[in-house]
């Protein structure tokens, strides 16, 4: 079996990146910074976009019949894509409130 290391380690880069820009913005939020919250969650969502576009490559090879193995590592980038998503999300809804409270 060959693992094509290419194929799935740019999703979890990405995915990874948006996570841990994620939780920075929150903490910018948590401390009333509105600003780096704003540029956080930014750069939190480029990161993320880009893991989703590799993501769409990636799902584009397949239905070409151009199929790529699945296998556990590219189930695992997936998954880092997904989690990044939902942290992305709970974040900016977790700033909302943080910022929301703001005196």
């Amino acid at each position: 079996m060959t693992i094509d290391v290419e194929v799935f380690m740019p999703l979890i880069t990405e995915a990874s990146q948006a996570k841990t820009l994620a939780y920075r913005a929150l903490g910018l939020a948590k401390e009333q910074d509105v600003q780096g919250y704003e540029a956080g969650i930014a750069d939190a969502k480029k990161h993320l976009i880009a893991a989703h576009k590799k993501q769409t490559e990636l799902l584009q090879l397949n239905s070409r019949e151009q199929q790529t193995d699945i296998n556990i590592y590219v189930i695992h980038a997936m998954d880092h894509v997904t989690n990044a998503q939902m942290i992305c999300d709970m974040a900016q809804e977790l700033a909302e409130l943080h910022l929301e409270n703001k005196s």
